[in-house]
């Protein structure tokens, strides 16, 4: 596919709002916006296939939130695979935790926080993100306000100091580590 540079939009990040066309997979991953309005994977014309998105449909939306749910199994990555062992998208695995990146709402920036949900494996410094508490004999489930507007030097420390606590309290260590010590992370 050719396009003058003038026609496209290159290097935009879905985390999954849009889907690939025909198969409803959420897609996480860079993106590229033509000058009709359309759009496709890669970070620009001929980087790898080119495969047209749309945005998910509200199947994919949790109603509370507005954030979108991303059962990586079905991703651009891993979709071959998933397909070819005849995974059901219908059906979660429940054994380990399904990744989850949060977008917080207007609502969220108008209150100044909202709730982030993590899953630790118990017998290793393992974390994912998730949408709600997911707790097994594998893994504990924990959650943490997370401060978005304000001050930003006041956001990264209280967010900075719910981290170390939630370490403390839960004798877990590693937990900055996975969020890259990143602690104005959606903050506006």
């Amino acid at each position: 596919m050719y396009l003058p540079k003038s026609h496209i939009t290159p290097d935009l990040y879905s985390n999954g709002e849009l889907s690939i066309v025909g198969s409803n997979t959420p897609y996480v991953g860079s993106y590229f916006k033509t000058i009709d309005g359309k759009n496709y994977t890669g970070r620009y014309p001929n980087d790898g296939k080119n495969l047209e998105l749309t945005e998910s449909t509200p199947s994919n939306q949790n109603e509370d939130t507005g954030t979108f749910e991303i059962d990586y199994r079905f991703t651009s990555p891993n979709y071959a695979y998933s397909t070819a062992r005849k995974e059901n998208p219908d059906k979660l695995p429940t054994s380990t935790p399904t990744p989850f990146y949060p977008l917080p709402t207007q609502q969220d920036y108008e209150l100044g926080e909202f709730t982030r949900y993590f899953a630790k494996k118990t017998n290793e410094n393992l974390y994912t993100e998730t949408s709600a508490i997911f707790k097994n004999s594998l893994y504990i489930g924990f959650q943490i306000p997370w401060l978005i507007t304000g001050d930003k030097n006041n956001v990264a420390n209280v967010n900075r100091n719910i981290v170390k606590l939630r370490e403390q309290e839960l004798n877990i260590s590693g937990f900055g580590d996975f969020l890259r010590h990143n602690y104005i992370k959606f903050y506006k």
